[in-house]
């Protein structure tokens, strides 16, 4: 009878220890890990931006004079990074042609087909990715010049 007992209780331990084990193993997993997760994609999401006009006018105190030449310079400037953007994806294209007609001449014919039909694949993702953004932002709210208060 004793050895029935001692066999009992040592089992009952080891399937004790064994829920011990895989309930940390799960809480660690599904609880820590998970709210580390949570707290870089919220980083990511708040980055910086620099101070609007309306935000500059209330924490600054300016004047309305001072408020339309701020609005001018933004606008002034808002031409300037959209030459700089203009020309910028124009090198960027430049590059990528150059590129692609560079690996082009590595391949065999039948590489640069399934090549050409990965960046066909890529575009069309990348386009409904755009897409997706696009209507997502106009479900927020309608977005108001920028440099403009309320």
């Amino acid at each position: 009878m004793p050895n029935k007992y001692r066999f009992w209780l040592v089992l009952t331990l080891l399937v004790a220890f064994a829920a011990g084990l895989v309930g940390g193993l799960f809480s660690e997993r599904y609880y820590f890990h998970r709210k580390r997760h949570v707290r870089t994609a919220d980083v990511q999401r708040s980055s910086p931006h620099f101070p609007t006009l309306e935000q500059m006018a209330q924490e600054l105190g300016l004047s309305t004079e001072q408020q339309e030449r701020i609005k001018q310079a933004f606008v002034k400037t808002e031409a300037k990074f959209k030459e700089l953007r203009t020309d910028m994806h124009a090198r960027l294209k430049t590059i990528r042609v150059e590129l692609k007609a560079e690996i082009e001449t590595v391949l065999t014919e039948e590489q640069r087909q399934k090549f050409e039909a990965m960046i066909e694949e890529y575009l069309r993702q990348r386009k409904q990715a755009d897409e997706k953004r696009e209507s997502s932002r106009q479900e927020r709210s309608p977005e108001k010049p920028r440099g403009e208060l309320k």
